[in-house]
């Protein structure tokens, strides 16, 4: 009933090329998390909303991938993961689409938590595809190339498609991304299967294990095991810079601390988003190659202390150092991946994505807290400056708040010292 773990259960170029085509799922789904960064000030302006219910709606795609998050798992281990990929994919392209016709502030919130409800499956549906065509010693560098495919639909909903927006309109482009959304349903339809050929029979037999194991047997079974805990609290304090500097406080602290321009200090808080493409699959395949998970890990969270605290004793004006030092966090946070392929190691296959589900609670609910406390710390020591644009602080502040990331790097590292080395064998071996 277990997969033949000493060989290869498909040839790398056709696994990688299946994966490839899945991970457009992870490459959608995150852009649309990151959408209202560029239709932000359009949909202010038709719908009439302020600052914060703008920001509560774009809120509402984290807080609906948080509640799917359990029972994508445990759809993802019990039915087909190519055709559940295919239907939240529907689900969502429908609500990109939709929200280009729309006119009213509900329609836009129940678009908005249709957009999504996607979110929950996306990363657990690509990993679940690639624990079913690769051997465990290729899962890390596999898992590094779909977060990379991920952190790519980011980028591209930034600057490009604030050109877009230019070029053609806002609901024009909202429905543009709608159809790029029923492309890659389309191509994954057809070009992707569940298992390769031949393994089909090893995969029904999961399934009926896991249906004759039950649903919360199977919940229990991945929530109830320290090393899923501990792998997810690594990556979720380990991927604070991506929500703390690359999507909110980035550019406010840059500004007001180094000194740096506004367009200085995006392209700075930018580099975090391409040192992660750049280190998830290096980290991945140096991980694989060293047949290692932890250690790669503790390396990760000490170097991560050293790169933050060197741009907090920067206090000088130096874009190119802040420019490299923001590259380089990138790259070494990128070790949080390698959680998932030791979680999925350390249990039992007809549970993979139950049990990466919990380091994707963690990591959202890390960026869900992060950005409020940081914004908690900024105040908590008074001293509001008030600017033409709203509300700002001086760098002091922001140097206070800023110790939110080297604790939790710390706290990270601590956890490392909990989590068992898999020597990137899965327990079935």
């Amino acid at each position: 009933m277990i997969m033949d773990q000493e060989t290869h259960p498909a040839p790398l170029l056709k696994a990688f090329f299946v994966v490839f085509i899945t991970s457009l799922l992870f490459f959608y789904e995150f852009s649309l998390g990151n959408i209202f960064d560029a239709f932000g000030p359009y949909l202010a302006h038709d719908f009439h909303l302020d600052s914060t219910q703008l920001g509560l709606i774009a809120s509402l795609y984290f807080y609906t991938d948080l509640l799917f998050l359990i029972p994508a798992g445990l759809i993802m281990d019990r039915y087909s993961p190519r055709l559940v990929i295919c239907f939240v994919l529907l689900v969502s392209s429908s609500g990109v689409a939709l929200t280009a016709m729309v006119h009213t502030t509900p329609a836009l919130v129940i678009l908005r938590l249709l957009m999504g409800f996607g979110g929950g499956f996306c990363l657990l549906g690509c990993i679940r595809i690639a624990v079913n065509w690769f051997h465990s010693r290729y899962m890390a560098r596999v898992s590094g190339f779909i977060i990379t495919m991920g952190m790519l639909g980011g980028f591209l909903v930034q600057t490009p498609l604030t050109i877009l927006i230019s070029a053609i309109g806002w609901r024009e482009s909202m429905f543009v991304l709608g159809l790029i959304g029923y492309i890659c349903m389309l191509l994954i339809f057809i070009l992707v299967r569940d298992v390769p050929k031949g393994f089909e029979t090893e995969a029904r037999a999961r399934k009926v294990l896991h249906t004759e194991t039950g649903l919360l047997r199977c919940l229990s079974m991945a929530l109830l095991r320290k090393q899923n805990w501990f792998c997810g609290l690594y990556t979720g304090l380990m991927n604070l810079p991506i929500f703390m500097l690359g999507a909110l406080w980035g550019i406010p602290y840059l500004t007001q601390v180094h000194g740096l321009s506004v367009d200085q200090a995006a392209t700075v808080a930018g580099m975090l988003y391409i040192g992660t493409m750049i280190g998830s699959p290096l980290v991945g395949i140096c991980s694989d190659l060293m047949q290692r998970r932890r250690l790669p890990m503790q390396l990760g969270g000490i170097i991560s202390i050293v790169l933050i605290l060197l741009v907090m004793i920067t206090h000088e004006h130096n874009f190119w150092f802040l420019l490299t030092d923001f590259l380089l966090l990138g790259i070494i946070t990128s070790t949080q991946i390698i959680s998932y392929p030791t979680v999925i190691e350390s249990n039992s296959r007809i549970i993979s994505s139950s049990s990466t589900c919990v380091i994707s609670m963690m990591c959202m609910g890390g960026g869900a807290l992060i950005q409020p406390l940081f914004g908690y710390l900024l105040a908590y020591k008074g001293h509001a400056l008030p600017l033409t644009t709203g509300i700002d602080y001086p760098a002091a502040n922001y140097q206070f708040a800023m110790w939110a990331l080297p604790i939790a790097f710390l706290i990270a590292l601590f956890c490392t010292l909990f989590i068992r080395e898999t020597y990137c064998r899965s327990m079935e071996e």
